[in-house]
């Protein structure tokens, strides 16, 4: 009997241990598993994750960013790859502790400020963008628990300031905030694919340092310079001075962030002389050699139009034009009438916007009442104000044998149709005009030997709270190459010049935009695969009389 009682003991208790060493099993078992779960995750968390998408959700993603590259491949922004520094708060053992570290290796970091924010912070602080290597390090070295490093890029511009107003910029995190960067901004961070400009590194350079050198020499507030392909509308060069560097963060409402090319409407001045003479020659009776008189100053109410140095006799329309004659110029559209004038203007392109790819652009100006006093004045640049971009577009299309093309900053690889604004012949007339303006005019100063430049010169007057002023100017000057089959156009305006000794006392277009615009054109003439041409200058007015 007490055997089988022990037997049965014996038996009851290797059951207990039997079960009990299986239960061990299967929990460490269980913790084995977990913990191989556990390091799989710290591995795919700390190795393969991207910690841009997966951190608690509150670091920004960051993505890749294409280039952009001017017509020949020439890289003008691009990014670079870098690291930047945040933290958890959650994270960190002593705030107190962590802020001093910290502040050693960025000594710019004001130390209470920082400390607050970490404490107030839940899940996510940045603390530096766009570490150097050095920099790296020096925060490796201290060892700080709950900062950690994310792989950034960061966007450089090799150019620094020479295509600021093209290529405007983007904010810390990495999103087009103005201009170019702006306008693709979704093509740049999802494609690889570079984004191709019409402009070209080399003429911008040049157009640049012209520029420049004027507004130095004649202490003007600022200045801008376009250069177009008028057969197809591609703008070769863009400047607007001052400007800025896109490289540094600084304050967008500052003046070096205006963009005077294509924000700013200044009215033409006598440039618009060209708008008036195309608009004469389009109604079919009026010829170069039609008759006007400029004898005598032209009364509009209290006030008179005056010629400046005037030849005080009838004028032909050629000689209106080389001449500059307000007198003639109102008397044009006196004759053709304020109806069709603003029919003419509406259908060339004046009265609308233009626009390229660039944000920031400005509606032309223009009366409501197109009145006959606004229509004299208007036939000599006052009274309409546009942007430098939108002028230059309707003069290249006037002498792109009357074809109009919309400006680009893009590089056009195929074909766009234009737009025909005005008849061949009246383009025609016009280029000639344009050239003797140049050889017999008051623009002689913007003559390029063996480039057959043709141009107008304007100085206008600037409105200060509603009225004229007599001391500030702008002048500007409009021209092509070679003429009479132009490719290139220039228009170039300078604000508020001042007389020097080399103008002899003036202050005017001719005496100043017209020989910046030569020196231009001298540089980039060869840049632009142009030939001097070394033929005998042709008999303009036998060819003005020729055309048909």
């Amino acid at each position: 009997m007490y055997k089988n009682f022990g037997n049965n003991v014996y038996s009851v208790v290797f059951k207990a241990i039997e079960l009990a060493r299986v239960r061990c099993l299967w929990i460490m078992l269980f913790f084995i598993i977990s913990f191989i779960i556990l390091i799989i995750r710290l591995a795919q968390i700390m190795v393969f994750n991207d910690h841009s998408k997966t951190i608690n959700g509150n670091i920004p993603v960051i993505t890749t960013r294409a280039d952009i590259v001017d017509r020949n491949g020439i890289i003008i922004a691009t990014s670079l790859p870098t690291v930047s520094l945040y933290a958890c708060p959650h994270e960190i053992l002593d705030f107190k502790e962590a802020t001093n570290k910290i502040s050693t290796v960025f000594k710019e970091i004001n130390k209470k400020n920082f400390l607050n924010k970490l404490k107030s912070a839940k899940k996510f602080l940045w603390v530096k963008r766009n570490l150097s290597p050095k920099q790296e390090q020096e925060v490796l070295n201290q060892g700080i628990p709950g900062f950690h490093f994310l792989k950034t890029e960061r966007r450089v511009y090799p150019d620094k300031n020479l295509f600021s107003h093209i290529i405007g910029g983007i904010d810390i995190d990495n999103i087009g905030i103005a201009g170019i960067e702006k306008v693709f901004d979704e093509a740049l961070r999802e494609s690889s694919r570079p984004i191709k400009l019409s402009i070209d590194v080399n003429i911008q350079y040049a157009v640049r340092d012209e520029l420049q050198k004027s507004i130095e020499e004649f202490h003007a507030l600022g200045g801008t310079a376009i250069v177009m392909d008028i057969t197809n509308g591609e703008i070769l060069s863009l400047v607007s001075l001052p400007d800025f560097d896109p490289n540094k963060n600084t304050n967008p409402e500052s003046r070096e962030r205006f963009n005077m090319a294509t924000s700013s409407a200044i009215e033409p001045g006598s440039v618009a002389k060209i708008f008036n003479t195309a608009m004469a020659f389009e109604t079919g009776r009026i010829t170069p050699f039609t008759q006007y008189d400029a004898r005598f100053p032209l009364k509009i109410g209290r006030f008179k139009i005056h010629d400046f140095k005037g030849k005080c006799r009838f004028l032909s329309v050629e000689e209106i034009l080389k001449y500059s004659s307000n007198i003639g110029s109102a008397r044009i559209a006196l004759d053709v009438g304020k109806e069709r004038q603003k029919t003419f203007f509406k259908h060339i392109g004046l009265l609308d916007s233009v626009s390229c790819e660039l944000p920031e652009t400005q509606h032309p100006l223009f009366p409501k009442n197109w009145s006959d006093a606004s229509s004299m004045t208007i036939a000599f640049g006052h009274g309409i104000a546009l942007s430098p971009l939108h002028l230059i577009t309707i003069i290249s299309g006037i002498l792109n044998n009357g074809i109009k093309y919309n400006p680009t900053l893009l590089k056009r690889d195929n074909l766009f149709k234009g737009e025909r604004i005005i008849s061949e012949k009246t383009s025609k007339l016009i280029a000639i005009l344009m050239r003797i303006n140049v050889t017999e005019g008051a623009n002689r100063f913007a003559e390029v030997p063996g480039y057959f430049v043709g141009g107008k010169s304007g100085t206008a007057e600037k409105l200060n709270r509603g009225s004229y002023s007599k001391k500030a100017n702008y002048t500007g000057f409009i021209g092509a190459f070679p003429m009479p089959n132009p490719k290139y156009s220039i228009y170039l305006v300078l604000d508020e010049p001042q007389a020097t000794a080399k103008t002899h006392g003036y202050r005017t277009a001719g005496w100043i935009a017209a020989p910046t615009a030569a020196n231009i054109i001298k540089r980039i003439g060869p840049m632009l695969g142009m030939t001097i041409k070394s033929e005998k200058e042709p008999d303009w007015h036998e060819m003005l009389r020729k055309v048909k």
